[in-house]
């Protein structure tokens, strides 16, 4: 299991960064994705495994 945090200002910022990463890493099992909003921002973690690619 492999874990990634991501953390913008914007929510804006926050989903470019994330379709990013989903977008580079397309055969991976994503496990549990948390998304927390605070005071100075905007974060996401992701925790998954990798797959063999098709």
């Amino acid at each position: 299991m492999k874990f990634i945090c991501f953390n913008t200002m914007t929510e804006k910022g926050l989903t470019k960064k994330v379709n990013e990463f989903l977008q580079e890493n397309q055969y991976i099992e994503i496990i549990k994705f948390d998304y927390e909003v605070g005071t100075s921002g905007y974060g996401v973690g992701i925790l998954y495994n990798e797959t063999k690619s098709m």
